[in-house]
């Protein structure tokens, strides 16, 4: 089970430093592919050519039922170009970066130019955290996140037309709590849905490189070896909406991510600004847990921005503080380079 795993044991020291340009840029897309996807599902390939790095959609690993509009599938990309830039700044290297650079219908993402000379950095020092970064499903405790580390979230999701509003209030936090089951019990009552999202779950010894093993809900061994059989076959939204709605409730913080408009080109900017306050939050040792369900259902999603007083909610995030949990699987590199 540990070879799934093992793109996680990066060492800086093991940069190419001598090595040919496409050698070095190779090496910063093993810390792209760590990126958070839903249901981590990993809806990327990567074209390297020279100092030319593309990034496109997968959609062959597209969400139809849990995903319908593609939204989450485009900030996933964007949250692999956060990684993919941090990495770049952090070994000296410039780059100009284009977005939808085909159309925004087709499947490249971005284009990105690298240059040795990187001298400007448009991210914070967050390196160190690609491969410390992960999602935490668990409870949290109970004690409060401190004001200034919230208000280091908020600063660096602050780009123009984004804003990251997070509740701490009782009455907020009970509001996102019940937008999240009543969402779990629209979407997991549907039948094709709970066969969508039960594919990508996966026994813990299950030697797949994608998807959800069993231990990140907390399931023992024995109970991941019929998660996906029970996910897929009996409507199991009263339960999740308890348990995660509960949680939501006891933790701290809870944050919504929101811009203000709405295309693909903002879904991407999106989730470039996700992964830029999860690698900080990740610094300040918060965790986050993520959900898109209230997102995609419009008449909840109108429901969640009035409750923050926004435009377009991107994602839900349950934020606090509790013990580092296990990494989930991601595919190498080698098996998401196309040519």
């Amino acid at each position: 089970m540990e070879d799934k795993l093992d793109v996680w044991n990066l060492k800086e020291e093991d940069y190419p430093v001598d090595g040919k340009p496409e050698e070095r840029l190779k090496f910063l897309l093993r810390y792209a592919i760590l990126a958070p996807s839903g249901p981590n599902s990993q809806p990327w390939k990567l074209r390297l050519e020279g100092e030319t790095i593309s990034v496109l959609a997968d959609f062959k690993r597209a969400l139809p039922h849990v995903d319908p509009d593609n939204r989450t599938l485009y900030m996933s990309n964007g949250c692999l170009i956060t990684n993919l830039l941090v990495a770049a700044e952090h070994f000296g290297f410039g780059y100009d970066i284009k977005y939808l650079p085909d159309g925004a219908d087709e499947e490249r993402i971005a284009l990105i130019r690298f240059q040795e000379d990187g001298k400007a950095k448009r991210f914070p020092d967050l390196f160190e955290m690609i491969t410390r970064r992960h999602t935490n499903r668990m409870p949290y405790e109970a004690r409060a996140i401190e004001p200034k580390k919230l208000g280091i979230l908020k600063r660096d999701a602050k780009e123009p037309g984004f804003r990251l509003g997070i509740l701490t209030d009782e009455n907020g936090k009970i509001t996102m709590s019940n937008l999240l089951a009543r969402a779990h019990k629209i979407q997991l009552g549907n039948k094709a849905f709970r066969k969508e999202l039960a594919s990508w779950i996966r026994a813990n010894n299950s030697p797949e490189k994608d998807g959800l093993p069993g231990y990140s809900f907390g399931y023992t061994d024995f109970e991941s070896y019929f998660g996906q059989f029970i996910f897929g076959t009996f409507d199991m939204s009263g339960s999740r909406a308890r348990v995660e709605t509960a949680y939501m409730r006891a933790s701290p913080a809870v944050g919504v991510l929101f811009t203000e408009a709405e295309d693909k080109l903002n879904w991407i900017m999106a989730g470039i600004v996700l992964e830029k306050i999860f690698l900080a939050a990740t610094k300040m040792d918060i965790r986050f847990d993520l959900f898109s369900q209230p997102v995609a259902i419009p008449e909840l999603r109108k429901e969640m921005a009035e409750a923050v007083n926004a435009r377009y909610p991107q994602i839900l995030i349950r934020m606090g503080y509790a013990k580092s949990a296990r990494h989930t699987p991601r595919r190498p590199v080698e098996e998401v380079l196309v040519h």
